[in-house]
């Protein structure tokens, strides 16, 4: 199906909107500027499934935001800052990352994927999890109503723990899977536990060594470790795009590599069991979300304080799928502490 002609203009100084939509139809966006800045004054064609995210909000058309009402929500949003001052999470922001991954999601993953992770760790009612990257809490909740297991819930934004404990408590699962907040730099959780998973958490902390450490004192003799996350793998294939990816995270990121990874887990006497590459199957999630996504904003636009976070939320992802497979790569590891 063809949509509508866009301006030269936009091709001639492409935004994150026109970047992503170029990526998706595979042109080659150096190409069509240079087309832009010397081709007449007629119209280049716009093609694809997120074509509509083009026009869905241009630019200077929002109208002023209302004001907010909820004083504890927006002081959660400011205890997590950005290199740039903002907040990291904001509840415009979590809105608009469930449009784009699911209820109860923000990122890649729904609750019926953890699920299945975590099948092969046989799960019961006796059995209790540990989940360092609980967001809103969807995931834990999956796990609780498929294995009527126990989870905790923790994470690191104040305000999705927040948000993630009033969804276990609307929902009757506040003893189940509640979710609280914590520091992953200063991690020191009481208790054993038959699985700890982590989610892209890994790459987000400094003293790594010392998380590690903490992790392993968590789990119970037979219990297990699983982890999500980002790792380098050989030289980025382009700096440009590599600097951009790092750049555009709310938060430094220190990726191990995949080698240094599993070497860790090993010199904790963890039998390191599986070392994944899961690369190609953590781009076809993402991408296959913002086609979704872009169908559904051909017919609905969300209001201007969520469309103007779905739009940050969009670029960041923009950013990390230009690197993911030239440089950075997503992988898994499941390994087991001996008795």
């Amino acid at each position: 199906m063809r949509h509508n002609f866009q301006d030269r203009e936009r091709w001639r100084n492409p935004d994150w909107r026109t970047k992503f939509v170029a990526w998706w139809e595979g042109y080659d966006l150096a190409a069509l500027s240079r087309l832009a800045r010397t081709a007449p004054a007629s119209r280049l064609p716009l093609r694809g499934p997120v074509a509509a995210l083009g026009s869905a909000a241009p630019a200077g058309a929002l109208p002023p935001e209302a004001p907010r009402a909820d004083a504890d929500l927006e002081r959660l949003e400011n205890l997590q800052l950005d290199r740039q001052g903002e907040p990291v999470w904001s509840v415009a922001r979590t809105e608009g990352a469930q449009m784009l991954w699911g209820q109860d999601c923000v990122g890649p993953g729904d609750s019926q994927w953890m699920v299945e992770s975590v099948r092969s760790f046989g799960l019961n009612p006796a059995k209790s999890v540990l989940d360092l990257s609980a967001g809103l809490g969807g995931p834990a909740r999956g796990i609780v109503d498929s294995y009527d297991t126990w989870v905790t819930g923790l994470e690191m934004s104040p305000l999705l723990a927040k948000l993630g404990m009033e969804r276990s408590k609307a929902l009757g699962v506040s003893k189940k899977a509640p979710i609280g907040h914590y520091d992953p730099e200063h991690f020191n959780q009481a208790g054993s536990f038959d699985l700890v998973l982590a989610d892209r958490v890994m790459h987000r902390v400094r003293d790594k060594e010392n998380f590690l450490d903490r992790v392993c004192d968590c789990v119970k003799p037979k219990g297990g470790v699983l982890l999500f996350d980002y790792v380098i793998e050989g030289t980025p294939s382009s700096w440009e795009s590599w600097n951009g990816w790092r750049d555009s995270e709310p938060l430094e990121v220190y990726p191990w590599s995949a080698t240094r990874m599993a070497d860790e887990l090993t010199q904790r006497n963890l039998d390191l069991r599986i070392s994944e590459d899961l690369t190609q199957f953590h781009r076809r999630q993402a991408v296959e979300r913002v086609r979704r996504l872009g169908e559904a904003l051909k017919t609905a636009v969300p209001e201007p304080r969520v469309l103007k976070a779905l739009a940050r939320e969009l670029a960041l992802w923009w950013s990390r799928l230009r690197v993911l497979g030239s440089g950075l790569r997503f992988c898994r590891y499941v390994a087991m502490r001996p008795t």
